[in-house]
Formats: C-alpha cells, sequence, structure tokens
C-alpha cells in the first residue's frame, strides 16, 4: 500500500459530540491521498465507540490510546505512528472543507 501524503492526526477527550462531524468531514475529502489518526485520551463518554465504529467502515481511518490525558503527548503519539510526508494537527471540534 503507498503511502499517504497527509497523515491527519486528532487528539481527543470526551468527544461525542464534535467528533462524528469531523470525521464525516474528513471521509468526504476529495483527494484520497491522506489517513486520519484518532488518539484517545481514555475519554469516559462514547468517543472511543465513535472511533472504532469508523474505523471499521473507513478504511483510512485508525485509533490509538494515550496512556496519558495530555495533548501534546497524544499528537506525538500520533506523529510517531504515522506514515504520511505532511502531518495535519486538527482538534475534534474543527470543521473542513472537502477540498
Amino acid at each position: 500500500m503507498r503511502a499517504p501524503f497527509f497523515s491527519i492526526i486528532i487528539p481527543t477527550l470526551n468527544e461525542q459530540d464534535c467528533l462524528p462531524h469531523l470525521l464525516e468531514d474528513i471521509s468526504r475529502q476529495s483527494d484520497p491521498s491522506y489517513e486520519c489518526i484518532v488518539v484517545d485520551g481514555q475519554s469516559e463518554d462514547l468517543t472511543l465507540r465513535i472511533i472504532q465504529k469508523f474505523s471499521r467502515t473507513h478504511e483510512r481511518f485508525s485509533s490509538a490510546i494515550s496512556t496519558k490525558k495530555n495533548v501534546s503527548i497524544q499528537r506525538n503519539l500520533g506523529a510517531s505512528l504515522a506514515r504520511g510526508e505532511w502531518l495535519v494537527f486538527l482538534d475534534a471540534d474543527s470543521r473542513i472543507s472537502k477540498n
């Protein structure tokens, strides 16, 4: 499998309300050369279930769980797992266009 051009990294912690909107935005991108890595900080709501469900139905999406609830550590973990040439960091409450 060819490495993606972009690796999108999203740290999360209890983001069940916002995260689905961003994941849908990402899945509708016109350029398919990306991967999306969601790094959860041990959420206590439905965030992890949302991530796992999305990962099962979208091959470009994956997840990891951070041992610490710290956005910087989560971003670094996502970066260490990334295969893309460029890293893009988004917050779970972000929205993006399809381009």
